[in-house]
């Protein structure tokens, strides 16, 4: 079996260069040392072809399980689908390569492996030491995500640092950006990621410089084809006894997450209240329930509504997914 050809047809698609040559290799291996192979060339191809797609969305999936931890094949596979290419950046000797990336409307997330100049020796710190940050306070040096304008599109950015595989030249680490209102992070126009460098963050708050420059990353122009699914939420509404009739305003759901809007009757006696208590889940084909991760949002007590948003846990398949449950009426998704 020629080991060309593996190569010429996963050198066609997004993949990693490791986990294309893992592909290529396991591949390699799995095959009969004497094996008479007479498919026809097409038919070949076709297989070749095939086997890589499945292949480079299963390797963009499994590598996210850093990330979100175990993910089983379909989660895999939407992660993969989902994944794009983007170019690496490299600044006074550091490079900064997307090893994954994609994102949603509401959403986006990055993961970024940090090489820094050779020679150049990145310690792990432990909790007593300091952090890695990627800004600095003191100096004014922030993450910022400009449009095609140059305007600052505000919003909220996290990261979470991988675990080291070893390499001490080399950081790993995952950002995740929630937008503002208005914003959405799939419409195909320029988002401009500016990271402007690398520091320790002491536990007295004193930030020392590890890494120095400036890369960019142009995230709007490099986003999945993500399917949203806005549910028709007519006449869905509980009744609250502080709050009265609640009802649920709107509601929209991704593989990644969902928004919702929700307004009340009138506000309660106890002014500590910010609303009406509310859950909402999503309801698998197998009884499963998907909770968000985390969510954000805001509202107005005198006009009485509220909206939010968030990630779920990790990925989901929404072909396999039921209804959403909001205080417990379900609003099916088919």
């Amino acid at each position: 079996m020629d080991k060309n050809a593996f190569q010429t047809e996963m050198n066609r698609v997004a993949f990693t260069p490791a986990g294309r040559e893992a592909l290529t290799e396991a591949l390699m291996e799995g095959a009969p040392a004497h094996r008479s192979m007479g498919w026809a060339r097409r038919g070949l191809a076709a297989a070749l072809a095939a086997v890589v797609l499945a292949g480079s969305a299963l390797a963009a999936g499994t590598l996210w399980e850093r990330y979100f931890g175990r993910l089983d094949e379909t989660q895999q596979e939407i992660i993969g689908t989902l994944s794009q290419e983007l170019p690496a950046a490299e600044s006074n000797g550091t490079t900064m390569t997307p090893l994954a990336a994609f994102g949603d409307q509401d959403f986006y997330y990055l993961m970024l492996e940090i090489r820094a100049p050779e020679g150049t020796v990145l310690p792990d710190y432990g909790e007593d030491e300091g952090y890695y940050q990627l800004f600095n306070p003191d100096a004014g040096e922030s993450v910022t995500l400009l449009d095609g304008a140059g305007n600052d599109i505000r919003g909220n950015l996290e990261f979470e640092w991988m675990p080291r595989t070893g390499d001490s030249q080399v950081l790993t680490v995952v950002i995740r950006l929630w937008p503002i209102e208005g914003v959405n992070f799939s419409d195909g126009t320029d988002k401009v990621l500016h990271i402007p460098g690398l520091w320790v963050q002491s536990p007295d708050k004193i930030y020392t410089p590890v890494l120095s420059g400036s890369w960019d990353f142009n995230i709007g122009t490099h986003t999945g084809n993500v399917e949203n699914r806005t549910l028709d939420t007519t006449g869905v509404t509980v009744e609250d006894e502080r709050f009265g009739t609640v009802t649920l305003d709107a509601l929209r759901v991704s593989p990644l997450g969902l928004y919702y809007r929700s307004s009340w009757a009138h506000g309660a006696e106890d002014d500590t209240l910010l609303g009406p208590p509310l859950e909402i889940s999503v309801v698998m084909a197998d009884g499963k329930e998907i909770y968000l991760d985390n969510t954000m949002g805001s509202g107005r007590d005198d006009e009485c509504w509220y909206e939010s948003y968030g990630p779920f846990e990790a990925p989901i398949d929404l072909s396999k997914a039921v209804c959403v449950r909001w205080n417990g009426v379900e609003i099916p998704l088919h």
